[in-house]
């Protein structure tokens, strides 16, 4: 009898349970971005609201105080090259773009040395800054970014005798332009921080 009776109580009160659950105030009450309608052919209107992501992160646990430190100098390297490399992205997707137009050896060649004066230019004391361990970093997020080592980058628009002199340069300061990039393996703590960024997080 009281299984009976509370069954009723719930099926009374279900109506109004869903209603709750399924109000989403006025429509006025949201941003204009997030809002769009779709009109039907019979002249019905659905409304959609595109509600925020929420990201949860759990906060990073460490063995102790110099293993913090390492993570914390590690995310600030990244934050530092990150951008860098997005923008080696966009520039070298925006100069292949173009010179699919650009007919004949030399036209190409004198197309690329001045794109890169420009890049030079616009960024070469930013990049000065940059620090041994963040210039590193930015090798492999080029890869990362790219899908070519900074290597075949500089071989692919330079010629193979470039490609070794600088490759030959970063040898003797500890880097390699061949190295790729490992999101599982030796960069998963990288990829963890770039994760963290493009989520907004950090």
């Amino acid at each position: 009898m009281k299984n009976a009776l509370f069954i009723l109580l719930f099926l009374l009160a279900a109506p109004k349970l869903r209603s709750q659950e399924l109000f989403v105030g006025d429509i006025s009450e949201y941003p204009r971005d997030r809002v769009s309608t779709i009109v039907d052919s019979t002249g019905d209107t659905t409304v959609h609201i595109a509600m925020y992501t929420c990201i949860i992160v759990a906060e990073k646990k460490f063995s102790g105080s110099r293993e913090k430190a390492k993570w914390d100098k590690l995310k600030r390297d990244v934050k530092k090259a990150y951008p860098y490399a997005v923008l080696a992205r966009m520039k070298l997707a925006e100069w292949d773009t173009q010179l699919v137009y650009i007919k004949g050896e030399r036209a190409r060649k004198d197309f690329i040395e001045k794109c890169e004066d420009e890049l030079v230019k616009q960024f070469e004391t930013d990049m000065r800054q940059l620090t041994f361990s963040q210039g590193k970093i930015l090798i492999k997020l080029l890869d990362r970014e790219t899908g070519s080592t900074t290597y075949q980058i500089i071989k692919e628009r330079r010629g193979t005798f470039s490609a070794f002199m600088w490759q030959s340069v970063a040898f003797v300061f500890g880097n390699n332009l061949k190295s790729e990039y490992d999101a599982v393996g030796d960069d998963a703590k990288i990829e963890e921080v770039v994760q963290l960024i493009e989520m907004g997080v950090i």
